[in-house]
């Protein structure tokens, strides 16, 4: 193999081995969902009593009432599920908050970016999901 080649080879797996071994390892568990290991870009259900579900619904909640008038207080998470992409992963949330008067349902989308030096959150958007029609 030429030395530029190498050098190819070795970029590529630089890039690109971060993002599946992070698919892997979260995979690798049963217990988080069924993805396929070979296509990171397939969103995971997640169980809603995992810590790091409760952690993000409560950013959310919190992050929205700083943003907005209405003091929410999380009730229950409905649903989430997991994207994940190379510089971290989306989450999209189904929940219900309440806003002192009435529980309502909300829609929110999480997205939280790792790196090797830091982990932040940011709010994507979180929105009221208008009842069904009768």
């Amino acid at each position: 193999m030429t030395r530029t080649n190498c050098l190819i080879v070795m970029l590529f797996l630089f890039c690109f081995a971060p993002l599946y071994s992070s698919v892997f390892a979260d995979t690798a568990t049963t217990r988080r969902g069924s993805a396929s290991l070979m296509s990171p870009l397939i969103p995971v259900n997640l169980d809603v009593n995992e810590p790091e579900v409760i952690e993000i619904a409560n950013f959310a909640v919190s992050e929205h009432n700083k943003r907005s008038n209405p003091m929410l207080k999380l009730s229950q998470i409905l649903s989430c599920t997991k994207l994940y992409l190379t510089i971290g992963a989306s989450y999209s949330l189904q929940l219900l908050a309440h806003d002192g008067f009435e529980t309502l349902n909300y829609s929110a989308r999480v997205f939280h970016q790792t790196s090797i030096f830091n982990s932040s959150y940011q709010l994507r958007s979180f929105e009221l999901v208008p009842p069904p029609l009768q």
